[in-house]
C-alpha cells in the first residue's frame, strides 16, 4: 500500500529531525543522563516536528539499546511503538476527545503499570482543544503522576493552555523551519524517490511551505502524482500559485494608475492557471512587502526567498516606487483578505482592492500659513478684552473669515494732540490657533461667557491697551455684513459640507475611527464642528485625545481652518449658538455703546 511521503519520511531518530537543534539536544541529553521529566509541552506551528519528536522521545526512554539518547529502532520495543502493537504508548487527539470523561478515563489508566515498556507515555495532541472541565481533571494527575507515567502535550496555540498546566510542564518551542533547510530536505527525498526536482522547484516548494516540513512534502507528493520531472512551473500549477512575473505586471499597472490592465492580468490568471484568489492575495502582500524592503536603506539583507533575478528586479523597482505605495497596498490587500474570510466573493474583493490601489491619491490640502512672528522682544501680555464675538461663518461652511471683534468704546474724553509717530495695535490673526488644555477639552461643552465686570463710573487714566480705531456707527448699522455674528447666532447650526472629505481621509489614516464615523453627520454652529456619531463614538472620543487631534487636523486640512469639535446635541446646540447674541444683549443692558467691526473689510479697505 502506498504511503504518503510525509509519513514515509517521518524522522525515526533525533538526528533525523530538521532544524530543531536546541530542542533535540535537550531531549537527547535528558535521555542519556536518565533525568527524564514527568510532563513536557511541545508548542509551535503545524508541520515543525512536535508529534514526531514526541514519538521519538517515547521510543528513546523505553529503548532496550539506546545510543547517545537516540533509540536504536531495531529492538522489539522500538518496532512495536512504530507499528502500534505496544499499548504502553498512547496517542490521543484532544480535538475529538476533549471531554472530561475522556480525561477521567485516561487518568484511571495511569494507575496500571506498563505491560512491556519501562514508561507509559501519553501523547495528547492539540491539547488546547480540551474543555475547562477536562483541564481541571488533568491537573492533579499532571502535577503528581505515577513514577511510570510521562505526559507529552502538543499544541499550536499555546495562549489557550491554562497557566496551571504550563507551570507543571517542561516547555519546548518548535520554530518555523527556514526555506533553505526545507529545500535541502526536499531535494534529498526527491532523489531517494527517483524524482527529478529542479533547484527552482525545490526553492518554490520551500517558500510555499511557510516553515512547515509536512506541507513541503505534501506539495512534492502532489507534483509527483503528475510527473517525475518537477520544475517550478509544475509546482506553480499544482499548488495554484502564479508566476512572479504576473505580480510585477500587476504592481506596474497599479503604479501607472491603469486599473484595467491590473484586472485583465487577474482575469488571465483565473482563466489560464486557475489560480487561488486567497493565495494570490497573500502573494501580492508578500510582493509589496519585498518592494517596501527594497526601498528601505539596507533592506536588501531582509529580502529572503527570492531568486537573484527577482532580487535585482525588486532593487530596481522598490526605490522608484517608494515606501508609501507598498504600505498602502499591504493594508488594502489585508482588508480584502479579512472580507474574504467573512464569506465575501473573493474575486470581487481582490478586484476592488486593485481598483482602489490604481486610483490616484487625493491631493493634500495646503496647510494654513503660520502667523508671522512679531518682534524678537516678547510683547507685554494684553489686557483682557471686554468681549470677543463668536467666530462667524457664512452658510454653507467653506472657510472661516476673520473673527469680527466687538469692543466697548472708551468714555468720551477731550481729544489729545496726536503724537508724531503713533504706534498701531498689532494686527489680529485671521485664525487663532486652537488651544489644547486639560481644563477644558475641545469635546466638552464650551464654557459660558465670563461675567462682565461692573462698569466703573470714572474712566481709567491710562487704558490697558491702545483702542482699536473705530468706524462711525452709521456705517456699521448701514452695512448688513457687519451684523453677521447676530445672524449666525440666531440661525443655529448648519450641515458641515466638508465632512464627507474628512471621512474619506479617515479611511486611510485610522480605519478603526473610520468604522465609527462612516455613517455619521457633522454640523457647524459658527464656533465648532458638531459630530453626530452616536453614544458609542461619543464615549470613545472623550477618552481618546489622539483621535480628537486627528479629526481636527483633517477638518483643517479640507477646510483650511482650524476649529474645535464637539458632540451634536440638538438641545444644547441652540443654546450654544445663541451665546454671541446673549453676550451682545448683556453689554447693551450695562449701558455700553456696542459697535461691531469687520476686520476683513477693514483690511480690504
Amino acid at each position: 500500500m502506498y504511503r504518503a511521503l510525509y509519513r514515509k519520511w517521518r524522522p525515526q531518530r533525533f538526528e533525523d529531525v530538521v532544524a530543531q537543534h536546541g530542542t533535540v539536544t535537550a531531549l537527547r541529553n535528558q535521555v542519556a543522563a536518565g533525568r527524564v521529566g514527568h510532563a513536557y509541552l511541545f508548542t509551535g506551528v503545524r508541520g515543525t516536528g512536535k508529534t514526531t519528536c514526541a514519538k521519538i522521545f517515547a521510543k528513546a526512554v523505553n529503548c532496550l539499546n539506546p545510543h547517545d539518547g537516540d533509540p536504536c529502532c531495531q529492538c522489539s520495543i522500538c518496532r512495536g511503538i512504530d507499528d502500534g502493537s505496544i499499548l504502553d504508548v498512547v496517542e490521543m487527539d484532544a480535538a475529538s476527545n476533549n471531554g472530561v470523561d475522556d480525561i477521567r478515563g485516561l487518568r484511571d489508566e495511569t494507575a496500571y503499570t506498563p505491560s512491556e515498556c519501562r514508561y507509559k507515555v501519553y501523547i495528547i495532541d492539540e491539547v488546547h482543544m480540551l474543555s475547562t472541565a477536562a483541564f481541571n481533571a488533568l491537573l492533579k494527575t499532571l502535577e503528581e503522576p505515577p513514577a511510570h507515567v510521562i505526559f507529552i502535550l502538543a499544541t499550536t496555540e499555546i495562549q489557550k493552555v491554562p497557566e496551571t498546566i504550563l507551570s507543571r510542564c517542561q516547555r519546548y518551542d518548535f520554530a518555523r523551519i527556514v526555506p533553505e533547510d526545507i529545500a535541502r530536505r526536499v531535494e534529498y527525498i526527491a532523489g531517494e524517490e527517483h524524482l527529478q526536482l529542479t533547484t527552482e522547484g525545490a526553492e518554490l516548494i520551500s517558500r510555499l511551505a511557510d516553515g512547515a516540513m509536512r506541507d513541503a512534502l505534501s506539495i512534492l507528493d502532489t507534483c509527483a502524482g503528475v510527473t517525475s520531472q518537477i520544475d517550478a512551473s509544475v509546482v506553480r500549477k499544482m499548488a495554484g500559485v502564479t508566476d512572479r512575473s504576473y505580480l510585477f505586471r500587476i504592481s506596474d499597472a497599479i503604479a501607472a494608475q491603469d486599473g484595467a490592465t491590473a484586472l485583465a492580468c487577474l482575469a488571465q490568471l483565473r482563466q489560464q492557471d486557475s489560480v487561488d484568489i486567497k493565495r494570490l492575495t497573500d502573494e501580492l502582500i508578500a510582493h509589496y512587502r519585498a518592494l517596501m524592503l527594497a526601498a528601505l536603506p539596507g533592506g536588501q539583507a531582509l529580502l529572503t526567498g527570492v531568486s537573484p533575478e527577482e532580487e535585482a528586479l525588486y532593487l530596481q523597482k522598490g526605490p522608484a516606487l517608494g515606501q508609501r505605495e507598498p504600505i498602502r497596498a499591504i493594508r488594502l490587500l489585508g482588508n480584502a483578505l479579512e472580507h474574504m474570510a467573512r464569506g465575501s466573493d473573493q474575486r470581487i474583493e481582490l478586484e476592488l482592492a486593485l481598483v482602489n490601489l490604481a486610483e490616484p491619491l487625493q491631493p493634500v490640502a495646503q496647510p494654513i500659513q503660520a502667523v508671522p512672528a512679531r518682534a524678537s522682544a516678547a510683547p507685554a501680555p494684553e489686557a483682557p478684552r471686554p468681549f470677543a464675538a463668536a467666530q462667524a461663518q457664512p452658510q454653507p461652511f467653506v472657510s472661516a473669515p476673520a473673527a469680527p471683534v466687538v469692543t466697548a468704546p472708551a468714555a468720551p474724553q477731550e481729544p489729545a494732540p496726536a503724537p508724531a509717530v503713533q504706534e498701531e495695535a498689532p494686527p489680529i490673526p485671521e485664525e487663532p490657533p486652537v488651544q489644547e488644555s486639560a481644563a477644558a477639552l475641545p469635546w466638552e461643552e464650551p464654557a459660558p461667557p465670563m461675567p462682565l465686570a461692573e462698569p466703573v463710573p470714572e474712566p481709567p487714566a491710562t487704558p490697558a491697551q491702545a483702542p482699536m480705531p473705530q468706524q462711525p456707527k452709521a456705517d456699521c448699522a448701514a452695512d448688513p455684513a457687519l451684523d453677521r455674528p447676530r445672524k449666525v447666532a440666531a440661525a443655529g447650526i448648519n450641515p458641515f459640507d466638508k465632512w464627507s472629505e474628512v471621512i474619506h481621509l479617515l479611511q486611510e489614516k485610522d480605519p478603526m475611527l473610520y468604522t465609527y464615523l462612516k455613517k455619521s453627520k457633522a454640523y457647524f454652529d459658527g464656533t465648532r464642528v458638531l459630530i453626530d456619531g452616536g453614544k458609542t463614538f461619543r464615549d470613545f472620543i472623550r477618552a481618546n485625545k489622539d483621535s480628537q487631534k486627528l479629526i481636527k487636523k483633517l477638518i483643517a486640512q479640507v477646510s483650511g481652518v482650524a476649529v474645535p469639535i464637539g458632540p451634536y446635541e440638538p438641545k444644547a446646540a441652540g443654546k450654544t449658538a445663541s451665546n454671541a447674541e446673549e453676550s451682545l444683549h448683556k453689554l447693551e443692558q450695562l449701558g455700553l455703546d456696542v459697535s461691531i467691526e469687520d476686520t476683513d473689510r477693514k483690511k480690504k479697505a
